[in-house]
């Protein structure tokens, strides 16, 4: 197995979250949450941090800043600084008027953003993706959830 040197989770929901691989990372760093700290660590995670928004942390050479994420539970997105460049991971969620502060304290290089198109979204579809990237204006953005499909027929659009 490589080395791994943080693990970032953004919400507890199954997508997100494996409490097998939890406990096979040892005592990595976890960064999930504040409010869900209890409950990875219940899951198996030794090292859990529990961050609050806007709180950081560093792991290595790399600065962590926990980000607004408006979700189905509670949920956050991260940045990610190591010199000049900045790299946003969303996790799940739905475009929100923070993205715009967001874009303002963070000239992002990269932005992972959540794209669905199930019937109903759990995070932001198309539309709501693009309003992100014109106010977060990343150089790059990769979309995150897309295809994928739901457990519950009812939401899948085919």
């Amino acid at each position: 197995m490589t080395a791994v040197d943080g693990v970032l989770i953004s919400h507890n929901h199954w997508d997100h979250v494996d409490g097998k691989y939890l406990r096979l990372i040892g005592h990595t760093p976890v960064i999930v949450p504040q409010p869900t700290r209890w409950l990875f660590k219940l899951m198996g995670g030794r090292n859990v941090s529990g961050l609050k928004v806007w709180e950081s942390i560093t792991i290595g050479e790399i600065t962590i800043t926990a980000v607004p994420a408006i979700h189905m539970t509670v949920a956050m997105g991260y940045v990610l600084q190591s010199e000049n460049k900045r790299v946003y991971f969303a996790g799940d969620t739905f475009y929100s008027p923070f993205m715009q502060d967001l874009g303002r304290r963070f000239p992002l290089g990269a932005a992972l953003m959540p794209v669905t198109t199930y019937r109903l979204p759990m995070t932001m579809g198309e539309k709501q993706a693009v309003q992100a990237v014109r106010v977060l204006k990343p150089t790059v953005v990769i979309p995150i959830h897309l295809g994928i499909k739901p457990r519950f027929p009812l939401l899948r659009t085919n």
